[in-house]
């Protein structure tokens, strides 16, 4: 529109300055002729110098939140770049991309960094990607475009919270070194009484100090090293699941590993990626990295993993069974209300 509009000015003032004879108007049509030639050099002689990229490969978020991912403008150039377009992609896998618009400009000689908001409404990774970008001239007349091709990843993650967890020992299952209860086939001991605090579940209520002192105290029980738990993941159909359907499993499987480790000393999780494999997690930051294994692995290589008898396994349909019978069904309706405990 600028160009027309420049166009039109200068074959106007051309028109007037030679009708009337009036100098300035003919010094101006010039002028405005040979901008338009030297703004289209200038576009491209600085995008010659110009790159665009993302200023880490990696990122994260938790679900409901956004992920701040840095674009760095790099101007190799002795010129100044005052405006550059950036046409940015970022998606879910098998999921329609968002379209973010980016403008961006760095001094002579120098970089500039610019910071853009993902949201990030669903567990998984989401892909980001410079289509490409246009370097524009000091009058955003003409924009020289340019390819990219720069990728970086956001991993998004579920929040922190715990499902109420009851290892039953009375169910067999398979243990780290020799197959014992889930419960490691003793009581687990009590390590100190506590004044209960919100969030405690009810369970651990010491029912006798409770009703001496008239207030609630709560059991804190001593985790035994011997004590670890299995958890067996049927992920067949992840290379075709929307992103809020795999967004409640991940879920699902990031509160029962905290509720486990509650229990135990570890928890042990099976998958299958064209063989059965395992992670092992023994805190919250193994959780995410287990997660973030799960995310990074090709969907079409996900299995169902072999579970023994007496196995727990989790489907990605959000089902907790134990030898092909039902222990709970999760859906996204009622997984953020869960708060009774869940007897495995």
């Amino acid at each position: 529109m600028k160009k027309i509009l420049l166009l039109i000015f200068a074959a106007a003032a051309f028109y007037l300055g030679g009708a009337y004879r009036f100098t300035p108007l003919l010094v101006f049509a010039a002028a405005a002729a040979l901008l338009l030639p030297t703004m289209f050099i200038l576009s491209r002689a600085l995008a010659k110098k110009t790159e665009v990229r993302f200023a880490r490969s990696e990122y994260s978020a938790e679900t409901g939140g956004e992920a701040a991912v840095s674009v760095i403008c790099e101007n190799g150039g002795r010129l100044p770049v005052t405006r550059c377009r950036a046409d940015i992609s970022a998606a879910y896998p098998n999921s329609k991309p968002d379209k973010i618009k980016l403008q961006i400009g760095a001094d002579a000689n120098s970089e500039q960094t610019k910071e853009i908001e993902i949201k990030a409404p669903c567990c998984g990774l989401i892909e980001l990607k410079i289509e490409k970008f246009r370097v524009c001239d000091w009058l955003n007349i003409f924009a020289a475009p340019k390819k990219c091709g720069a990728v970086c990843r956001a991993a998004v993650y579920p929040k922190e919270r715990e499902l109420d967890v009851s290892l039953s020992p009375s169910h067999g299952m398979s243990g780290f070194a020799e197959r014992t209860g889930l419960g490691g086939g003793t009581d687990t001991e009590i390590k100190d009484i506590r004044e209960y605090e919100h969030g405690d579940s009810a369970r651990l209520i010491h029912r006798n100090r409770s009703a001496k002192t008239g207030e609630l105290w709560v059991k804190e029980l001593e985790k035994q090293a011997d004590i670890i738990a299995e958890l067996y993941l049927d992920m067949s159909g992840a290379d075709a699941a929307e992103p809020r359907s795999a967004s409640l499993f991940y879920e699902v499987l990031s509160a029962l590993a905290a509720g486990l480790l509650k229990n135990a000393a570890a928890v042990r999780i099976f998958y299958k990626s064209g063989e059965n494999r395992l992670i092992t997690a023994r805190n919250g930051e193994d959780i995410r990295g287990a997660l973030l294994e799960l995310y990074q692995t090709d969907p079409k290589s996900l299995g169902a993993a072999e579970v023994p008898s007496g196995g727990v396994s989790l489907g990605l349909d959000c089902r907790l069974s134990r030898d092909g019978k039902t222990i709970k069904k999760f859906t996204s309706d009622d997984f953020d209300a869960e708060s009774g405990v869940l007897e495995i």
